[in-house]
């Protein structure tokens, strides 16, 4: 199925998936509004495989097939496909606890010589090993012979630990490649191994990727990961971001502009890489919360807001993210499948009118506009050629 020039996605978790009565009910949310695609997990960060019958060696040998949340994904995937619904496989890759505690010569490992754990106790696969990016790779095969029509990659990143966590932590294999080059090595590598499939792969990364300079410990940078991915997808939840962050002193409270600044950086600085680096970049996809946590209710017109952030800043595709796939709150957010307005909308619900503060923006961002008008000013100040 050829993905839709605006990709408006769902987020099925496994156990979702696994159940008619609620696969009936998300295809009957999707069939009335402007949703037009799921993403389906296939392997969550338990390392599970979600569907039964695989025939790769490694997930039999460590029991990752023992816990099958659905048995019908290949016909799900044609029921989706026969509605018009656009399915993503979704597979978290680096956080594998059971890999790394299986086959611990796979695992990141401690400075002492044991498997590393973070301080909930999980353990991650080493994000430089070939054989973990394989056996990945293989799982995803499984799932695009099934049917799905684009791969989404996540925690394609390293453990996001503290400096003084991060100092004990080994990657045998390493061979002096920074933690970004390899994740975006990583990507390529995955594209080049799939391309005879011919389907979209793609990234989430974290919200605040799009804001700052560095990787923030864990790879993932943003103009790295935006050139090697077919579609990017930050973790834009206003609910994520720290206090103080462009200026708010609650960003939860500010979702429109907390989604219009985020998506107006992944922006400029898509094109920014396009045209400076002469590269292929992918398209900005942001993830959206549709979730009540951290003290604050999200309802319709908080998911709204988010939308029309997304569109001011000049993207098209967006994805709901609710862990529990419960989207039932915040249908009167969603515009009708044949166009018009929203039931919010319907009910005056109005998009904020507000000036972006270019400031506010990355220093990435800022620091090229001063560049732009510097060059500018000095432009002006030089000697105009005499007219005959």
């Amino acid at each position: 199925m050829a993905r839709p020039d605006s990709v408006r996605a769902l987020y099925v978790n496994a156990w979702a998936a696994g159940s008619r009565t609620r696969m009936k009910d998300l295809i009957r949310v999707a069939d009335a509004t402007e949703i037009n695609a799921f993403i389906i997990d296939i392997k969550e960060s338990d390392t599970y495989l979600a569907y039964p019958g695989t025939k790769i060696a490694l997930a039999l040998e460590i029991g990752a097939d023992k816990r099958p949340a659905t048995t019908w994904l290949p016909a799900l995937v044609d029921t989706l496909r026969a509605h018009g619904i656009y399915s993503i496989a979704r597979i978290v890759v680096f956080k594998d606890r059971m890999i790394a505690e299986r086959k611990p010569e796979l695992a990141i490992r401690h400075e002492n010589g044991s498997v590393w754990r973070d301080n909930k106790g999980g353990a991650w696969v080493n994000p430089y090993d070939k054989r973990v990016w394989d056996y990945n790779i293989a799982i995803a095969r499984e799932a695009l012979d099934m049917g799905f029509s684009e791969l989404q990659w996540d925690y394609v990143r390293f453990p996001d630990v503290t400096d003084r966590a991060r100092a004990v932590m080994r990657y045998p294999g390493s061979d002096g490649v920074s933690r970004a080059d390899n994740i975006h090595r990583f990507i390529t590598y995955t594209k080049e191994q799939l391309k005879d499939i011919g389907v979209p792969v793609t990234a989430d990364v974290f919200g605040l990727v799009t804001h700052v300079e560095d990787d923030l410990g864990i790879g993932q940078n943003w103009e790295s990961v935006i050139t090697a991915a077919d579609v990017v997808l930050p973790m834009t939840y206003p609910s994520h971001y720290y206090t103080g962050l462009y200026g708010f002193q609650r960003p939860h409270a500010n979702p429109y502009e907390v989604l219009r600044l985020a998506s107006t950086e992944a922006a400029e600085r898509t094109s920014w890489a396009r045209d400076s680096m002469k590269v292929k970049v992918g398209e900005v996809m942001p993830w959206l919360e549709a979730m009540s946590i951290r003290g604050m209710t999200y309802g319709p017109a908080e998911l709204r807001e988010q939308i029309q952030g997304v569109y001011d800043a000049g993207l098209k595709s967006w994805a709901l993210w609710n862990p529990g796939s419960k989207f039932a709150a915040y249908e009167d957010a969603l515009r009708p499948a044949d166009g018009g307005l929203s039931p919010l909308e319907r009910r005056g619900w109005k998009a904020p009118e507000w000036q972006l503060p270019r400031e506010k923006l990355s220093k990435v961002i800022v620091k090229r506009d001063r560049a732009a008008r510097a060059a500018v000013a000095a432009d002006s100040t030089k000697p105009k050629p005499r007219t005959p």
